[in-house]
């Protein structure tokens, strides 16, 4: 039964990828993909951070949060996410970059310790962004967080092999408020000419939401 169970979820989140796609194909015609648009309070929780401070999502209220989930011994798919947010970050002005956050969020439970987080952080060089985030947890704390933001995980039987779990970034606002779900290709197979970039998209949205505070 734990084998089929694991299987369904796999082809769940494969046909829901399968969805996305095929969503975003049929807007070729009409128009430059940018996203879901969201609505509602973002659900708070409570992780540590690679420095080892516990760290609220509602500590950041006033800034403009971006928000990912990552498999902290990742060598595909997370590493690439990883680079698109650098990228974004090095865009954005002294200002705007001062107003943002860049979280992720661990789905391995099984290298979910400091050390894990850590690595993965200078690995990947996201601490070249000032107001990065990975954060970890106790399994339970982590599978809350999960399911608060619709992230299904599903662990290799295979301990050689990556964590399959649901892709994509949320862009929160700065009163709280889920605004934003992108989920982009990220191979040149994948990819068509009218999705941007990943790191264009999180800026576009990051200086209309910042943008908003100043009208």
């Amino acid at each position: 039964m734990k084998a089929r169970h694991i299987w369904l979820v796999c082809i769940l989140v494969l046909v829901a990828g399968g969805v996305i796609y095929s969503f975003l194909a049929r807007q070729q015609n009409s128009l430059t993909y940018e996203g879901t648009e969201l609505t509602g309070e973002a659900p708070d929780f409570q992780l540590t951070n690679q420095h080892g401070s516990v760290v609220e999502l509602s500590n950041f209220r006033g800034k403009v949060i971006v928000l990912t989930f990552m498999d902290s011994k990742c060598q595909d798919t997370c590493p690439l996410t990883a680079a698109q947010f650098r990228k974004a970050y090095r865009q954005l002005d002294i200002p705007e970059s001062d107003r943002v956050v860049f979280i992720g969020v661990n789905v391995n439970v099984e290298a979910n310790g400091l050390a894990d987080i850590q690595r993965a952080t200078q690995t990947w060089h996201l601490d070249e962004i000032p107001a990065w985030h990975f954060l970890t947890g106790n399994p339970a704390d982590l599978r809350q967080v999960w399911r608060d933001y619709g992230v299904a995980v599903v662990p290799s039987p295979d301990s050689n092999e990556e964590i399959l779990h649901t892709p994509g970034t949320y862009i929160v606002d700065l009163a709280g408020q889920k605004r934003w779900y992108i989920s982009t290709p990220f191979s040149a197979e994948g990819a068509v000419e009218w999705i941007l970039p990943l790191s264009d998209l999180l800026v576009n949205h990051i200086r209309d939401i910042l943008g908003e505070k100043e009208r």
